[in-house]
């Protein structure tokens, strides 16, 4: 072999070493699956995501050396990317239908929320109609107001619900409080007090990883550990705790 070719051979191993020690130090990317539910999670016009929400998500899974990556959708479709394993993990209520039940929910709960029906005191036409989210069955809510004629008019995500409400489209609302009443502050917070408020029941929401993610099991560890570091009883409270 001669000088030349010797030389180009050992560049080439190099080479390769090289691409394969990046490889190894690259940063696992999570894609998280993001719907617009204010205020842990929001969807901007211009179709970015923020919120404490992704910026804990960010900072929990950063610790473990991974990076986190909004993919901004509606809820309807975040339940099938999960499935596919094309997002990594949601933030979600584990009894939600539409999850797969092979999903994991990981302890402790991120947050708790409260299910309430609102009403317009002035009763309009069409008094049945209630905006919703498509796809959420509320802890079955949704079957027991259809059993009793009330009829459900599906939104993409808890704004457009809202605003549906707010603009006497519909007679009632169901919707988790702190999403509502973050709405409103943002718009007319002194509407609230034209609107009957009946309080139905509490659940908590959890990190819902992706039976099909292949970082499942570092992903479930990363919450645990920085949970037990921060003596977390709600992740969404988690680092305002003692």
């Amino acid at each position: 072999m001669s000088a030349f070719a010797y030389f180009y051979r050992i560049l080439f191993i190099i080479s390769c070493c090289l691409l394969f020690a990046a490889k190894l130090n690259a940063a696992v990317v999570l894609k998280m699956g993001v719907h617009n539910f204010p205020p842990d999670i929001v969807v901007n016009p211009d179709g970015s995501c923020g919120g404490p929400g992704l910026v804990l998500s960010q900072t929990m899974f950063e610790a473990a050396g991974m990076q986190v990556e909004p993919v901004c959708i509606t809820p309807a479709r975040m339940y099938m990317l999960l499935d596919n394993g094309d997002i990594d993990f949601s933030i979600n209520i584990k009894s939600t239908l539409k999850l797969s039940r092979q999903h994991v929910a990981v302890e402790p709960p991120y947050s708790e929320l409260q299910l309430v029906l609102y009403s317009h005191l002035k009763e309009a036409s069409g008094t049945h109609d209630i905006a919703a989210i498509r796809a959420f069955d509320y802890q079955g809510q949704r079957m027991l107001l259809q059993q009793v004629g009330y009829h459900f008019i599906d939104l993409p995500d808890s704004v457009s619900a809202s605003q549906f409400f707010v603009h006497q489209r519909s007679q009632h609302l169901l919707t988790y409080d702190g999403p509502f009443r973050a709405y409103l502050n943002t718009q007319q917070p002194e509407l609230l007090k034209d609107f009957k408020r009946k309080p139905i029941t509490s659940i908590d929401t959890f990190y819902i990883l992706s039976a099909r993610s292949p970082h499942l099991a570092a992903m479930q560890q990363a919450i645990t550990l920085f949970a037990q570091k921060h003596h977390c009883v709600y992740l969404a409270h988690c680092l305002a705790q003692p």
